[in-house]
């Protein structure tokens, strides 16, 4: 019982800390500037899908978007994320589809590269005949963070 009283007993309060800095830059956090985010939806209909000869991939697809808001700082210093919208459920890319067709087993991959003002949506179709099947329509997100 007395320890019990002796550990609830607090001494009397000290004086107050200098204000906190941020050790990364010096400020105290007052000055700083919020988080900016751009959204955009982008479309790829079947028949704009480009088949590229890649030397390492073989045969991939491929279709750009111009997106201004896309900066080289955005991409050295921010985040650039890109989603793959089917039946409203969005996947992060890069993102791998398993399927069957016509008792062929194949895979799709879904993956992008930016560049500042411009992103580029590819897709990877693997043990299926490119010559005469494009990708279906496919809708991506694109979100940048800076």
């Amino acid at each position: 019982m007395a320890m019990m009283l002796i550990s609830a007993c607090e001494g009397p309060m000290g004086p107050p800390g200098k204000d906190g800095l941020d050790g990364r830059n010096g400020r105290d956090g007052k000055d700083g500037t919020s988080t900016q985010w751009f959204i955009q939806d982008c479309e790829v209909f079947s028949e704009h899908w480009k088949r590229v000869t890649d030397p390492l991939m073989g045969n991939i697809f491929e279709y750009g978007f111009n997106i201004s808001k896309l900066s080289s700082f955005v991409i050295t210093d921010g985040a650039v994320v890109c989603y793959l919208i089917q039946d409203n459920i969005q996947t992060p890319l890069p993102y791998t589809f398993f399927g069957e067709y016509n008792g062929f087993l194949y895979s799709e991959n879904y993956t992008f590269e930016a560049s500042p003002g411009y992103i580029n949506f590819i897709v990877k179709v693997s043990d299926f005949d490119t010559e005469f099947q494009q990708p279906l329509k496919c809708k991506f997100r694109v979100v940048l963070m800076w």
